[in-house]
């Protein structure tokens, strides 16, 4: 089963700190997952919440990109989210598989 995974970066959070401007502190963000056979979940929690960076390598606000944003959140959580759908999807799945009832024979 193949699942695409859609990352959206929601809002960032931001303000002035240690003499940068508009720094991004706080991102909300939504993984959505598909696997293209009617099955999908979406994840949007916690936000990820970041230091000041250092301004050697500080981006201007004005410049970012989502995919600049996403690639911030890290590979390993990234990952991690995307296998946290996967599972979800895979429970939908199982439970579509799965014969059981309620009521009495009569």
């Amino acid at each position: 089963m193949t699942i695409a995974h859609t990352w959206t970066i929601n809002s960032l959070e931001y303000a002035d700190a240690d003499g940068l401007v508009s720094v991004v502190n706080q991102v909300n963000w939504t993984c959505f997952s598909d696997d293209g056979a009617g099955h999908t979940w979406s994840n949007d929690s916690p936000p990820v919440r970041f230091t000041t960076p250092n301004p050697k390598t500080f981006t201007d606000f004005d410049t970012l990109a989502e995919a600049d944003v996403i690639a911030w959140l890290g590979e390993e959580f990234i990952a991690a989210t995307e296998a946290v759908n996967e599972r979800a999807i895979q429970m939908l799945i199982d439970a579509e598989l799965c014969e059981a009832g309620v009521g009495v024979p009569w």
